[in-house]
């Protein structure tokens, strides 16, 4: 039995004008797929500022939570992942998207143009459960 334990982390669905921002990833795990931006919660850090915090640190953008989504375990034995991820709607407050840290694009999609990218799994099943992707 390994010692690793799952981690908790917090993503945001960030939406503007009908449109979903969506970053490519460039880190080992689901390198170059697109995601929604998010990351790990740090020691003593809400999932709420977590969210905030990451979708800063990877694409730029001061955000407003409207509310909290749900959430989704993602485990990957075979990639040494094991992550519970909190999912967040949010709303930007600027729209001076830059990708940074983990992501080497960061681009608003609809939801036609999300069906065609190479997404997460946990992609269309945030968007089913907001609501948003029939």
């Amino acid at each position: 039995m390994s010692d690793q334990k799952p981690r908790l982390t917090s993503s945001v669905v960030i939406v503007h004008d009908g449109k979903y921002l969506l970053a490519k990833r460039n880190k080992e795990n689901y390198n170059g797929y697109w995601v929604f931006p998010g990351g790990g919660v740090d020691f003593g850090e809400t999932l709420h500022d977590a969210a905030i915090r990451e979708a800063k640190e990877e694409t730029n953008l001061d955000i407003e939570i409207i509310k909290q989504i749900g959430y989704k375990e993602i485990i990957n034995v075979p990639g040494n992942y094991h992550s519970i991820v909190f999912f967040y709607l949010a709303k930007p407050k600027h729209l001076n998207v830059k990708a940074k840290e983990d992501v080497s694009l960061a681009e608003f999609f609809s939801i036609e143009q999300i069906k065609d990218l190479n997404i997460a799994e946990s992609v269309e099943w945030v968007l089913r459960e907001a609501g948003f992707w029939s």
